[in-house]
């Protein structure tokens, strides 16, 4: 099973069938602990402990004391997802898998803030949208060094839909472009990746290394720009 987070247009999916989300109190400096289960009827909230007791922090009456912890099981039915918000005095949610913890900024790689972040069971097609950039750039790096470009292509393009200032997709998709003879796309993408990064000396040696092939093959392209062969 997978978990889905999302929040202001941006999709995680982390596979995983348990986790616990976690927060401190920013005034009473009391910890709050929640188990959970992923499950294809949905999330299922195990049990929660708190660290003592505080204001909006109080245990239930039926919660048992262990270790100093407040625990209990709320009854609550499962849900297809929750909603996360967050409150002045809270800090921010901790997910934590197998003694591992992220903050959900982290996670989403974008500050939350106190908007509300979803979390769900992943659908299928949520499952597909999730995959990072990073992991779409080394994928397409991959078929790019098997020879599988338009494969390569693909995966720089879906790459950049999610990250469209990722330098290392542009100019992995102009190596790509420039393998099945589309100089015009290859010079265009090693042009935008150095417009965002011009110390970017990867597309640079790329983008000289084509004028080379260029002026060799005697091709006639319009040139952008005084220093276009730099």
């Amino acid at each position: 099973m997978s978990l889905c987070l999302a929040t202001a247009g941006v999709v995680k999916s982390l596979a995983m069938a348990s986790f616990m989300l976690t927060w401190t109190h920013s005034v009473e400096k009391i910890e709050w602990q929640e188990d959970w289960r992923v499950t294809p009827q949905g999330l299922e909230i195990v049990e929660v402990r708190v660290n003592g007791a505080g204001a909006g922090m109080e245990p239930p009456p039926d919660a048992r004391l262990v270790d100093g912890w407040f625990r209990w099981k709320p009854q609550l039915p499962m849900s297809p997802e929750v909603a996360l918000g967050k409150s002045g005095l809270a800090g921010e949610r901790r997910l934590c898998i197998d003694g591992t913890c992220q903050e959900l900024s982290a996670i989403l790689g974008r500050p939350v803030g106190v908007s509300v972040a979803m979390m769900s069971v992943c659908k299928p097609d949520q499952t597909a949208k999730a995959v990072d950039a990073k992991t779409l750039l080394a994928r397409g790096d991959d078929f790019n060094v098997k020879g599988e470009f338009d494969r390569a292509i693909a995966d720089y393009d879906a790459a950049l839909k999610v990250e469209p200032a990722l330098v290392e997709a542009l100019n992995g998709r102009g190596m790509a472009w420039r393998a099945k003879g589309d100089r015009r796309r290859a010079l265009a993408d090693f042009d935008a990746a150095l417009k965002l990064k011009p110390d970017y000396e990867v597309a640079r040696a790329n983008r000289k290394s084509l004028f080379s092939e260029i002026e060799r093959a005697g091709a006639q392209m319009p040139l952008k720009g005084k220093d276009a062969a730099k």
